[in-house]
């Protein structure tokens, strides 16, 4: 697993050598660990940001930063080959931070994943494509990725706890998507929880913001 995090990118591996940002516990501390995942157009350290709303005592914070600030170039929903080589790139720099997190004494049922809007793809689809028993999976105003729903995620999350969270009317994330990937995580056998909310537009709200305490809670129990 993991990449050398001091090689440069390149065409074929665009978000190799891109930093990860760390915040909260130090690693020798480390009894849990969050990987945020931003969305496009943001940062590691904006995402970073947010544990001011959800600081928990023994829990490292470790945001990957995507090359020119987005995981991939185009739309998600179009076939996922025309967001190749970046795609497979974003997975592996996530792979990466869950690297760091194992380095510090972190196993994976104690690490949950969080992202928001491309961040939260990028999250879903790791997990249902290395499916483990997981700390948690947070995705906000995202959503898995391709043109349709593809069926061929396999494995099992092992009752993980799953949370989706989106606007009905989100300008990007049709409400359908969130559905449908909160059936596959079903499916999965992860212990899914999906809200759609009216007239919250592409960002996050204070419902989520507790969902997501809970769920850090859950790692320090």
């Amino acid at each position: 697993m993991g990449r050398n995090p001091n090689s440069a990118g390149s065409r074929e591996d665009p978000h190799r050598g891109q930093p990860i940002k760390t915040a909260g516990a130090p690693p020798q501390v480390a009894e849990s660990a969050v990987v945020m995942l931003h969305g496009r157009g943001s940062t590691a350290q904006s995402i970073l940001t947010l544990i001011d709303e959800f600081l928990h005592h023994g829990v490292m914070y470790l945001a990957p930063q995507a090359a020119r600030s987005s995981w991939y170039p185009r739309s998600g929903y179009a076939p996922l080959e025309d967001n190749e080589p970046w795609f497979s790139s974003a997975l592996d720099h996530v792979d990466s931070a869950l690297d760091m997190a194992a380095d510090a004494g972190v196993p994976l049922e104690r690490t949950m994943l969080f992202g928001f809007s491309q961040g939260g793809c990028l999250a879903g689809e790791f997990v249902a494509r290395n499916p483990g028993r997981y700390g948690g999976l947070v995705i906000l105003s995202g959503s898995l990725l391709g043109t349709e729903m593809s069926d061929t995620y396999e494995g099992a999350i092992d009752d993980t706890p799953v949370f989706l969270g989106c606007s009905s009317d989100d300008p990007y994330v049709p409400a359908e998507r969130v559905r449908d990937s909160a059936h596959v995580f079903e499916r999965l056998g992860g212990d899914v929880t999906s809200r759609l909310y009216d007239d919250l537009g592409h960002t996050i709200n204070d419902d989520e913001i507790r969902t997501v305490n809970t769920f850090i809670e859950g790692l320090t129990e």
